[in-house]
């Protein structure tokens, strides 16, 4: 079921619902209300990054968009809720790559003249809001986080997370809730001219990333939503 589509100079990005159980959504005011017997979810949608960045630093972007999710389990029944927020590419010249952060799992996609970014709460963060039971239950926190493997010389990290990467975007899974818990996450899109960093003319601008790099509480506070 798709809720959302977001054009770029890449193609359009497609935000989309997958249940197993009927459901209905809606227009609100801030964006869209997905009810089916098992989940109410509230979909934020908002322009602003774009405007946000321009505050704090010189760093410009093209277009953003991002969505919030809000989702409440009404009882305990077994209903099965996924998300996705992927680029449709339009030319085989369209590549990707993961471009993560400290608490930030994004993907860089690109073609020879425009990028664009995408991004989400890594496993970390996700497990720190569990831990203090900030819209993620404090009992789903050891299915979260970064694990780290291998040898001392050797050492890998593996990602815990109810998000994982597509080929040009994101899905997330939703863990079995309980009736009364309530889960956030969110996807952040920004697009951009492909161009050289003014500061490192041997890298390219990565402006995008930053616009992908928002956590939970700076979201809720410059979109004033309440809690």
């Amino acid at each position: 079921m798709k809720i959302s589509n977001f054009k770029t100079q890449l193609g359009d990005i497609s935000l989309n619902l997958h249940s197993n159980k009927d459901g209905e959504i809606t227009n609100s005011e801030s964006g869209y209300i997905f009810q089916s017997d098992s989940f109410r979810v509230e979909i934020i949608e908002f322009t602003e990054i774009k405007n946000w960045l321009k505050e704090v630093s010189e760093i410009e972007i093209q277009s953003s968009i991002g969505w919030i999710f809000r989702i409440t389990k009404l009882n305990d029944n077994n209903e099965t809720l996924n998300f996705d927020c992927s680029l449709e590419r339009t030319s085989t010249e369209i590549t990707s790559e993961p471009d993560t952060g400290e608490n930030l799992q994004a993907i860089w996609i690109e073609d020879k003249k425009n990028v664009v970014s995408i991004g989400t709460e890594d496993g970390e963060m996700m497990r720190y809001r569990a831990e203090k039971n900030d819209w993620m239950p404090n009992r789903l926190k050891s299915e979260l986080g970064i694990i780290k493997t291998g040898s001392f010389l050797n050492q890998k990290n593996q990602e815990k997370s109810f998000t994982k990467q597509l080929p040009f975007g994101f899905e997330t899974k939703i863990p079995k809730l309980k009736k009364g818990e309530k889960l956030y996450f969110h996807y952040l899109v920004a697009t951009n001219e492909l161009k050289k960093s003014i500061d490192y003319p041997d890298e390219y601008d990565i402006s995008t990333n930053f616009a992908v790099d928002y956590p939970k509480w700076t979201l809720i506070e410059k979109l004033n939503l309440k809690e």
